[in-house]
């Protein structure tokens, strides 16, 4: 009796702990089922994962290379440029060399001031024949920095138009020029820029590849500098954009002779500094071409001084311009400057005269000495691209025409001089891009110059180009 109460006592007891360990065991067995169907999926996503990588990859396009613009820069912000293989990583920031190597080979009619990129038709020269590479240009860009909340890049470029030294086969030895030398600070709406960079007053200018170093219409209408300066821009939700800059007193009068001693022009010695601003509207969608264009108005103002042995005189330098690109469809887009203003031969404006240092006013049948008179004068330039619906858009149609008319009335001296008095330009020119890197083309331009004591002049460029970006 006592065995089989003890035996069945140690049933009910192995019952009882049985029942004990069956929830732990249960629980282990869910827990190494729930282990194993997460690992299933691990794998599987993995396996997804390897397989997504290898379509993207042979699927993905070609990158863009980021790459100068002989366009001056508006308020319109620049898109996000890709991640270069050529950039070095420093930090969160990347430096990306860039550049764009041209050759122009290029003859030309008759007398022009300049051979390749030539700006008016001369008094004398004979008609031309040659080529260059020295419109070349390298750069570095900043990308990707950043001071707490604030965006900073940075851009330095260079090319070889700065002149040739003064041996036999100089030509060939173009002297590198300082472009583009600032710092940018960009917060949300507002930024800042420090240092050599387009200036803020008609900030526009015509595709070509002929005329790389030195705008296109430059002295037939078109103003333009780069200078060192302090800029402000303000974006707005409306699509008005404001810029205000500080810039260094360019007066186009700086002493040749300074070839490496810095000596002040005349604006420097007017000891006042350029101040110029411009307010844009920029939209997209013009006319239903669902591009995006852009109309503004700036203004400059500056001073120079001359000083004479006898007297010393401060004229202002002033200006007003307007300036638009325009879709006026999907392919065609028009692209210009008006302008009006006096002493602003530092932009080349005035055709690259900014005033009359022996001004003399009429009084009766003689002239009288007047001083020191600034050179007033007005123009423009307008260029008319049109993109065909042929070879997938990668030719380019270009007409420009520009002008510029120094007021006759400022150009009476008591010496004879034979001051430049209207100039005329007009252009064609094809652009042909085999890639996004590397484009051809082909331009003529027309000089009809006017001297007070020559008359008329003529010149015909004719430019074939090449361009190779990276």
């Amino acid at each position: 009796m006592k065995r089989t109460m003890f035996t069945l006592g140690g049933v009910l007891l192995a019952v009882v702990i049985g029942f004990g360990q069956e929830p732990e065991r249960a629980k282990a067995e869910a827990l190494q089922k729930r282990i194993s169907e997460l690992e299933s999926q691990v794998k599987l996503f993995m396996q997804e994962l390897v397989a997504l990588k290898a379509s993207v990859a042979d699927s993905k396009p070609a990158e863009p290379i980021s790459k100068p613009t002989d366009a001056k820069p508006d308020a319109a912000k620049e898109p996000a440029r890709p991640k270069s293989d050529l950039g070095i990583d420093v930090g969160s920031a990347r430096i990306v060399p860039y550049g764009t190597l041209f050759f122009n080979a290029f003859g030309n009619s008759g007398g022009t001031n300049n051979a390749d990129v030539p700006l008016w038709a001369a008094t004398n020269g004979n008609s031309n024949l040659s080529a260059t590479a020295r419109q070349t240009r390298l750069g570095l860009r900043l990308e990707g920095a950043r001071v707490g909340n604030t965006k900073v890049g940075a851009v330095l470029e260079a090319d070889f138009y700065g002149g040739t030294p003064a041996v036999g086969i100089g030509e060939n030895f173009g002297v590198v020029r300082l472009r583009l030398a600032n710092v940018r600070l960009e917060r949300e709406r507002t930024s800042i820029t420090l240092g050599q960079d387009w200036m803020v007053f008609a900030p526009q200018n015509p595709t070509s590849l002929a005329a790389a170093a030195i705008p296109q219409m430059a002295s037939a209408g078109n103003n333009w500098a780069r200078l060192p300066q302090v800029k402000v821009q303000q974006k707005f939700a409306s699509g008005i954009t404001w810029q205000a800059a500080i810039l260094a007193p360019q007066t186009g009068d700086s002493a040749a002779t300074a070839s490496f001693l810095l000596q002040p022009n005349s604006g420097a010695s007017s000891r006042v500094p350029f101040l110029q601003s411009r307010i844009s509207y920029d939209a997209g969608n013009w006319f239903g071409s669902g591009r995006a264009g852009t109309l503004a108005v700036s203004g400059h103002y500056g001073r120079s001084r001359i000083s004479s042995s006898a007297t010393t005189s401060d004229i202002d330098s002033a200006g007003l311009a307007l300036d638009w690109s325009v879709p006026l469809s999907a392919r065609v887009v028009l692209v210009g400057e008006a302008f009006t203003g006096k002493n602003l031969g530092g932009f080349q404006a005035g055709i690259f005269q900014s005033y009359n240092a022996d001004f003399a006013r009429p009084a009766g049948s003689t002239l009288v000495a007047g001083g020191v008179r600034p050179i007033g004068t007005r123009g423009g330039w307008t260029q008319l691209g049109f993109t065909p619906d042929v070879a997938g858009d990668r030719l380019g149609l270009y007409a420009s025409v520009g002008l510029d008319d120094p007021r006759d009335a400022d150009l009476v001296s008591l010496t004879s001089r034979d001051w430049r008095t209207r100039n005329l330009a007009y252009a064609f020119n094809a652009i042909y891009k085999f890639t996004p890197q590397f484009s051809v083309g082909g331009e003529f331009r027309r000089f009809h110059t006017t001297y007070v004591l020559t008359g008329i002049r003529r010149a015909s460029h004719v430019n074939f180009a090449a361009s190779l970006s990276f």
